[in-house]
């Protein structure tokens, strides 16, 4: 099991972080139930905004293809890129997208943060990718630079008492920003077109199951330190403190956004 950076220390391990990633690629799709929401009010909210039939669209840090899904249900789009860290998820997201009749695809593997693409997109999307971007001012600088005049960037992350349980307990975790701090910085290349913010929490029958939880969809690949038989056990032991009727939760605050170029 593995623990995360200090929060002071906001710089991730690529590497890393494509290794925690590509293991948990079997298991993502059956406990990312929070994900999984997110991405259906995503492209919901988006639909309210954006035109369903676009010319080129792409998808940033797309994974194992939970939003890709919920967009091509929705969209009709000639041609869509799909970029991610873990080239394992290239075949998944592949026969998500050949489905739909009439779109082209192309996978692009690698850092969402040094992307070279050549067509101006309609529209770009993210789902629950923009915590692991290092600069986001220089981030919202670039994907502003791939969309069309008036393009749309549609996107999900994860807001400030993320983890909140982790955090307190431990000390330790993601130092996610204000869904406001995040507003703050696109404002500078977009328009604010709608916003949305909830928590959730998900219910587990152990403080261990909360870390296999996390282990299965791979947000604990940010560190390497490993955790002691003495540390599970101070887990444990602090983890009671949150134990509730439905058993012990784990709280995700996730938002999203909906942007257009300015």
């Amino acid at each position: 099991m593995m623990i995360y950076s200090e929060p002071t220390k906001q710089t991730f391990d690529k590497t890393l972080l494509q290794k925690r990633f590509s293991s948990a690629a079997k298991t993502y799709n059956s406990h990312a139930i929070v994900q999984q929401e997110m991405a259906r009010k995503l492209v919901a909210l988006a639909k309210c905004k954006i035109p369903t039939t676009l010319d080129n669209t792409l998808e940033i840090g797309c994974g194992t293809g939970l939003l890709t899904c919920e967009i091509v249900k929705h969209y009709s789009i000639y041609n869509y890129m799909a970029n991610d860290l873990v080239q394992e998820v290239e075949p998944a997201i592949k026969e998500i997208i050949s489905a739909k009749k009439n779109t082209t695809y192309q996978f692009l593997h690698g850092d969402a943060q040094q992307l070279s693409i050549t067509n101006k997109q309609d529209v770009i999307w993210s789902g629950a990718t923009i915590q692991w971007i290092r600069d986001l001012d220089q981030f919202f600088e670039q994907t502003s630079s791939l969309l069309k005049p008036g393009g749309y960037f549609a996107l999900s992350s994860f807001s400030t008492n993320n983890f909140i349980e982790i955090k307190t307990l431990t000390g330790k975790g993601i130092e996610y920003l204000s869904l406001k701090d995040v507003v703050v910085k696109a404002s500078k290349h977009f328009k604010i077109i709608n916003q949305q913010s909830w928590y959730n929490k998900l219910w587990f029958n152990t403080p261990l199951e909360v870390l296999k939880h996390m282990r299965h969809t791979g947000v604990n690949g940010i560190s390497s330190t490993k955790w002691t038989k003495k540390d599970l056990e101070n887990f444990s032991m602090g983890y009671q403190q949150y134990l509730e009727e439905k058993g012990f939760p784990l709280t995700y605050h996730p938002f999203i956004l909906i942007l257009k170029k300015i």
